[in-house]
């Protein structure tokens, strides 16, 4: 990852931390576990729209049969390993082969 975009990452998670201190000062605990939860759970429903569009251009690719396309597949696979080191996908996940 390049220099800024660490840099932008931990403002992220400063910022971040910062408003869930600041839940918990306002609301206390409660305030704050809440807070936490519906992080988790937006971070849940993100990851599991951006996989299901994945499927979704998985499914079109091999329906417009794009799959011998090198083009679209680099492409893809591209856009796979962005979503992968944003956090978006995880790692582990299986793999389809074209």
């Amino acid at each position: 990852m390049s220099e800024e975009g660490e840099e932008k990452e931990n403002f992220l998670e400063k910022m971040n931390k910062a408003f869930v201190d600041f839940v918990g000062s306002v609301f206390g605990e409660s305030g704050k576990e809440f807070i936490e939860e519906t992080s988790e759970k937006v971070k849940d429903f993100s990851s599991g729209a951006i996989k299901k569009f994945v499927e979704f251009s998985d499914d079109m690719i091999e329906r417009l049969n794009l799959q011998e396309n090198e083009q679209v597949i680099k492409t893809r696979d591209s856009i796979e390993d962005m979503l992968k080191q944003a956090g978006f996908l995880k790692e582990d996940e299986e793999e389809e082969e074209f």
